[in-house]
């Protein structure tokens, strides 16, 4: 079994997974057992079988540029760079269990969000009134409820105090019913144990509606995340029409005064 461990250069490294396939492919596909952003990988950019490599597209292997075609052994320890990332591959430690495909599918999301950066992270959209909240970062809990014990309060008399338990873990994001008094509900199902939540989930927790969301989810899938955008600039204010000056009228009335003065001492001379 073969230990990955995948990082986003200038950032903290994310939690190993072992894999116990025969064949593991590092790309930016959903096929892909390693998965990647797809703005540094191919669909399937390294395949790793029997101890050794194979470079489907061009790689970095241990500081040197290889060709699409190359390959060679893993030995010890091997490091793969695309990009901005780095993915080391050795042996994994004796006795040590194999990832679930839920663990690689949360990294691959979790990389995910350092590309789109902030406004990223999972959230939960109140149908009611519009409110939003995000996650914590991984390995956090948030509890749901109208008392003051929750993290997030709702004051709703069909939530109980502490209505349900959400978790964003390494394995992705979870809830689950903490025996209240109504329920949980996940996409018209009530839950009995903790379930894992996708993009577009439907949670209703007495007459609370929320729905989930995951922009990295959505872009790993091939839709687009939706981006925030400022409103749009409205018709700039017109200038005030300018004044006409009087000086004009002054001068031609000054004018006409003297003109007036001049022909009458005329004819009076």
């Amino acid at each position: 079994m073969k230990r990955f461990e995948v990082t986003e250069i200038g950032r903290e490294p994310l939690p190993a997974i072992d894999l116990a396939e025969d064949v593991v492919v590092l790309g930016s596909s959903a096929s892909a057992r390693v998965r990647l952003p797809a703005n540094v990988a191919s669909p399937a950019h390294v395949r790793i079988e029997r101890g050794g490599w194979v470079a489907i597209d061009a790689v970095v292997v241990d500081g040197k540029s290889r060709a699409a075609g190359e390959g060679g052994a893993i030995g010890d320890a091997i490091v793969f760079e695309l990009g901005g990332y780095r993915v080391r591959v050795a042996d994994a430690p004796a006795n040590a269990p194999a990832s679930s495909p839920q663990r690689t599918e949360s990294l691959a999301r979790e990389l995910v969000r350092g590309l789109l950066g902030a406004g990223a992270a999972p959230s939960f959209e109140h149908v009611g009134n519009g409110t939003k909240r995000e996650l914590p970062p991984p390995e956090a809990m948030l509890v749901i409820g109208r008392g003051d014990e929750a993290g997030w309060i709702i004051l709703d008399e069909d939530l109980s105090r502490e209505h349900a338990e959400i978790r964003r873990g390494w394995d992705g994001v979870t809830i689950r019913d903490l025996d209240s008094k109504n329920g949980t509900v996940v996409d018209g199902e009530r839950i009995e144990a903790s379930v894992e939540l996708h993009d577009g989930a439907r949670i209703e927790l007495g007459n609370v509606v929320l729905v989930f969301r995951d922009p990295a989810e959505r872009h790993l899938r091939g839709e687009p995340a939706p981006v925030e955008r400022p409103p749009k600039p409205g018709p700039l204010p017109q200038p005030p029409a300018p004044v006409p000056s009087p000086l004009p009228f002054v001068i031609a009335a000054a004018i006409a005064g003297l003109a007036a003065v001049g022909l009458v001492w005329v004819l009076v001379a």
